[in-house]
């Protein structure tokens, strides 16, 4: 078994073959079928696909060398041909099946998520399945899954980080869409990474990946199996850490550069898909395959922005920036609630307009956190601001909250942040995200001229 990753050559089809005419004059409009729940008779649809994996199931030791399915958590697996044939013409279907109870989401829930939700879960970096799964068999494969790896073979595994660490470079330095593999000191290519892995046992580069997110784990200590298990799920690492009573191997008591490598290395991770990419080249390919908030949006948002907050490189976090750019177009009054929050320890009024509640909070005195926090978001929203010059206000609004996270962080000339967010204030122009500039804007003017008249 190998580290459980998506295969190459794996299908992109957009799913949701349907046909979104309607065919008797009824006098209403064509029903947009995508933004529907694809419901439970998809779902039992696509289990009635699924039943023909079952039909050609292996056993792990009967495999043939090359890429293979696991389909359940018995150790049943099919190869990726035969997985291939099954789900031709259903890639909606498979996306929904690799989802349901694997992990993530239940059966239920995928049934109650649209098309173009199962998608963005599916593709998420985030997704990671605990049960079905690519991986891939190797001819060496005639190590004991169960038992600890042995301090040869993690050491071999950490000189193997450290060579690919030498050979790493940045992401400008690929073309775009070109498959990279992360390291805590930047990317490598495909070939690189294979020449290094070629000759070990097929779990040695999802125990190089683990102990890059957990440097706290001791690696000689696990299984093949539950290195597999847990470089595939975060959860699984959390149940063998507390679920076993290992706490002297978490995160937690990291030293000061360990803890850098660690946070770099999962920068890297998320940013490896827009490798040769610019931040506005990321936002504008994020804004085109935009679908509408399913209601995940607020939640991400707030993710990226204690991301970027924690991160060593915040401006180079293009995930996480180009996340916060969606928000600021997509979903404004949250995103901004979200923003400002961070840079105050006063909590909304009840039954209070954003307008007033910006005031309220400016007008308090931010503690060392908050500004330390304002002036962080301050140079993260400037880069925001910089490359959304294409999006419906979005740059506007960034430049407005980074007026505001001036003001609480003491940062600029008074006058100055009070004439260009009277600018913005009195911008003509529709759409949510420069009217939610506007009052943002407003805020910040209102909160200037009342200390300058205290004054």
């Amino acid at each position: 078994m190998a580290q459980p990753r998506k295969p190459k050559g794996s299908p992109n089809g957009t799913g949701g073959q349907f046909d979104h005419m309607n065919h008797t004059d009824m006098g209403l409009p064509a029903l947009d079928v995508s933004t529907q729940p694809v419901g439970g008779q998809f779902i039992d649809k696509t289990a009635e696909i699924a039943e023909k994996l079952f039909d050609r199931k292996q056993d792990w030791d009967d495999l043939p060398i090359g890429g293979c399915y696991r389909i359940n958590d018995f150790g049943d697996y099919v190869t990726e041909d035969d997985w291939r044939d099954v789900w031709d013409e259903h890639p909606l279907e498979e996306k929904a099946w690799m989802l349901a109870d694997n992990g993530q989401y239940t059966t239920d829930e995928v049934a109650h998520m649209s098309p173009a939700e199962i998608e963005h879960a599916y593709d998420a970096g985030g997704f990671h399945p605990a049960y079905v799964f690519y991986t891939e068999k190797y001819e060496d494969d005639d190590y004991d899954l169960d038992e600890p790896i042995g301090a040869t073979v993690a050491d071999r595994v950490r000189h193997t980080g450290e060579q690919l660490a030498g050979q790493s470079r940045e992401s400008m330095d690929f073309e775009p869409g070109e498959t990279v593999h992360a390291t805590p000191d930047g990317f490598v290519g495909e070939h690189e990474w294979e020449q290094a892995w070629g000759d070990q046992p097929a779990y040695a580069r999802a125990a190089y990946e683990l102990s890059c997110r957990h440097p706290g784990l001791h690696m000689e200590n696990l299984s093949p199996k539950q290195i597999i298990t847990m470089n595939n799920s975060e959860q699984a690492y959390e149940q063998y850490v507390w679920g076993t009573g290992r706490s002297n191997e978490t995160d937690t008591d990291l030293d000061h550069d360990t803890r850098l490598n660690m946070d770099m290395y999962r920068q890297n991770e998320r940013n490896a898909q827009y490798a040769g990419r610019d931040l506005n080249n990321v936002i504008c390919m994020r804004e085109a395959a935009y679908t509408g908030n399913d209601g995940t949006l607020t939640t991400q948002v707030r993710q990226s922005t204690l991301r970027v907050l924690d991160s060593p490189d915040p401006t180079g976090d293009m995930d996480s920036l180009s996340t916060i750019a969606l928000g600021l177009n997509h979903d404004p009054a949250h995103t901004v609630e979200m923003l400002t929050g961070q840079m105050n320890t006063m909590a909304a009024s009840e039954g209070v307009g954003l307008q007033q509640t910006l005031v309220q909070q400016l007008a308090a005195h931010p503690d060392a956190s908050a500004q330390r926090n304002a002036r962080a978001l301050s140079t993260v929203l400037t880069c925001v601001e910089s490359n959304a010059d294409d999006m419906q206000g979005a740059a506007w609004l960034s430049a407005s909250v980074r007026l505001y996270a001036d003001c609480v962080g003491g940062v600029g000339d008074r006058a100055e942040t009070r004439r260009w967010a009277q600018q913005i204030a009195t911008m003509p122009g529709g759409g949510q995200p420069l009217a939610t500039a506007r009052t943002v804007a407003s805020a910040i003017v209102l909160h200037i001229d009342g200390a300058m008249g205290a004054e």
